[in-house]
């Protein structure tokens, strides 16, 4: 019986890779949008069933050994997504960077945290710790809700500077930093747009004079792929109206396979700084498969160091980057409150 049933089964994986890696792609061509909002539930698998459907091929060519392909093309898709993860973070590790600080010049770049913190997160002493260690001029914070509040007062002895709409449940944005805050706010104007951590940053001592840093959370497609779309599309709509050096972190709910990554980078001219590095899940086991947290530049900034962060006991990973500047790019630009945010 199941020297039967796995071929049929190998058979109905091949077409089931294949129909959702046609998705994924036409996702990206002249396709009506409500198809394209829809695809982008599945296309942060595209990596998953690129591996799984070549296994199950090779499986249906050769029935005798199927279910031994069809194991291993499943256990290379969720090990080798892990591993990129996995091995990126460890040049993140507090000895790995002061390594990096002896051997090297003295920083000269920006650096940013940015990390979903989880709303359901087991150990906050943990966090605090996790966050503080990190040695970042900038922290951006995802799902800080109320029980985050005290742990934010107390990281103010080391990052005074913070905007945060932690006290809002619809919101629980923070942005934390070392560097003097202009102007900021925090907060959710609707539910059709993301909630929105806004600051007007000083980066003088890095050469890059004011830079808007801005962090968000959009809703999950695999929820609402309508809801995720507006939302993206809202984001998409306040950034086009900003000027000057820029920052974006956060948690998009999107991956670099997906529709919705593409259109953001495309209407609005911003940078990722990976292409592929899995964030989620990292809890309760630490096997990330989903590259959804992302660090964002505008044009005249560069990244000179990226990678993800130690693992904090939150179920996302998070996402460092050093920024400096491109050279000829940077104007001074003035200090006005940010165009299209919620707090107007």
């Amino acid at each position: 019986m199941l020297s039967r049933l796995v071929p049929l089964a190998a058979r109905l994986a091949a077409v089931t890779a294949t129909t959702a890696l046609a998705v994924t792609v036409a996702a990206h061509g002249p396709v009506p949008a409500r198809w394209a909002e829809v695809a982008d539930a599945l296309t942060p698998l595209a990596g998953h069933f690129l591996i799984g459907g070549c296994a199950a091929f090779l499986a249906c060519l050769f029935p005798r050994r199927a279910l031994g392909l069809m194991t291993a093309g499943v256990t290379i898709a969720l090990l080798g997504h892990a591993e990129l993860a996995i091995s990126s973070q460890q040049s993140w590790h507090p000895t790995a960077m002061a390594a990096h600080a002896t051997a090297a010049e003295p920083q000269r770049s920006l650096r940013v945290y940015s990390l979903n913190v989880w709303d359901h997160h087991p150990d906050l002493d943990r966090l605090e710790h996790a966050v503080a260690a990190v040695d970042a001029d900038i922290v951006v914070l995802a799902e800080t809700d109320r029980s985050k509040i005290a742990m934010l007062e107390r990281l103010k002895s080391q990052f005074p500077y913070q905007v945060s709409c932690s006290n809002r449940a619809e919101c629980g944005m923070a942005i934390l930093s070392r560097l003097p805050i202009l102007n900021g706010d925090a907060g959710r104007a609707r539910y059709d747009v993301p909630p929105i951590a806004w600051a007007r940053v000083d980066a003088a001592r890095y050469g890059l004079g004011i830079v808007t840093v801005v962090g968000t959370h959009v809703h999950r497609p695999t929820r609402s792929p309508a809801l995720h779309a507006k939302q993206i599309a809202s984001l998409e709509a306040m950034l086009r109206q900003q000027s000057g050096p820029m920052i974006v972190a956060g948690d998009f709910n999107t991956s670099p396979w997906s529709a919705s990554f593409q259109d953001l980078m495309r209407t609005t001219g911003l940078v990722p700084f990976a292409r592929l590095l899995p964030t989620w899940p990292a809890a309760p086991l630490l096997a990330p498969q989903f590259a959804i947290d992302h660090i964002f530049v505008s044009p005249d900034l560069a990244f000179t160091r990226t990678g993800l962060g130690p693992a904090t006991g939150s179920d996302h990973m998070p996402v460092i980057a050093e920024i400096g500047a491109r050279i000829g790019r940077i104007t001074a630009k003035p200090a006005v409150a940010l165009k299209g945010s919620p707090a107007n």
